[in-house]
């Protein structure tokens, strides 16, 4: 393998490691990543995750001054991890995906191969990319309530897209609709729906495009509320909110924004990690989280 040309901006390169991710796909991806280290000279320290919170502990002790964090896992690795860094500014976030959906990194664009995803942090070269905060939280790809939150709970944490929509498709047999208020530019909207979910990255629930235009760099959000539909039938648009095609469905509501609250006492997700009493209060943070540029 030819080796990348390293340009160092650590002195240290501290891996924040959840080995028990993706059914095996994180510890077979740490062995991978420690073994090019070592083979490479690359100067790391292996910090593994032992249970929920872990990595949020873990990333706030390592970044109170700053300092280069690897994140290796699922989603919700990357969520607490986010969450527990001190020093923003100064704090530059790798990611090696090894869960099942990975749904932020496809919006990023990084390689799902742990050692290209590595290869990019070791090349240095950086790049600013938005995240949302909730109220005190951060959020890197998708937040939400409604019928998502139902079918998060259904995977058990199987975040692949087969598992969501068999998921989803038990929901919907028992769904009925929420009642929500959505307060965007300047306009407040009362909705009874599906879901609203808002969007900086691309996907969730396994590659399922539900804002197919949002971009990570833009300083903006993507909010889409699907309504529930007058008749009731909400399994004919299962098909085309699978593939991402229900844009343009009359039941479909896209506001662009710098930041959104969505009211309703339902339970939300961000980063498909499930929060009992938490507003939905959403604000962009442009260019707030430095990464690396993928090749």
């Amino acid at each position: 393998m030819k080796r990348v040309k390293v340009n160092r901006i650590w002195k240290m390169l501290n891996i924040i490691a959840n080995v028990k991710s993706g059914r095996g796909r994180g510890i077979r991806n740490t062995h991978k990543v420690v073994k090019y280290c070592v083979n490479h000279g690359i100067p790391f320290a292996l910090h593994i995750t032992n249970k929920v919170g872990h990595a949020t502990e873990l990333a706030r002790d390592l970044t109170k001054n700053g300092g280069t964090i690897v994140a290796l896992g699922g989603d919700g690795t990357f969520h607490e991890v986010l969450n527990g860094i001190v020093d923003m500014e100064n704090t530059t976030l790798g990611f090696i995906p090894s869960g099942r959906g990975n749904d932020f990194v496809r919006s990023l664009g990084c390689s799902l191969d742990p050692i290209k995803a590595l290869e990019d942090v070791l090349r240095g070269e950086t790049r600013q990319i938005d995240y949302i905060q909730v109220n005190d939280n951060r959020c890197l790809n998708v937040c939400g309530t409604g019928l998502d939150v139902s079918v998060l709970r259904g995977v058990e944490g199987k975040t692949n897209k087969i598992s969501y929509i068999f998921s989803l498709i038990h929901c919907l047999r028992t769904f009925t609709s929420c009642h929500l208020t959505v307060k965007v530019n300047g306009e407040t909207h009362v909705f009874d729906c599906i879901m609203v979910g808002v969007a900086n990255g691309v996907a969730f629930g396994g590659n399922i495009r539900l804002a197919p235009i949002a971009k990570l760099d833009d300083g903006k959000l993507d909010v889409i509320v699907m309504q529930y539909p007058a008749d009731g039938k909400i399994m004919k648009v299962l098909p085309k909110f699978i593939k991402g095609k229900h844009m343009n469905l009359p039941i479909t509501h896209h506001f662009v924004c710098e930041e959104v609250s969505v009211e309703g006492d339902y339970p939300v997700e961000l980063d498909g990690e499930i929060y009992e009493n938490l507003k939905l209060d959403c604000k962009v943070v442009k260019n707030g989280l430095r990464t690396f540029v993928v090749k």
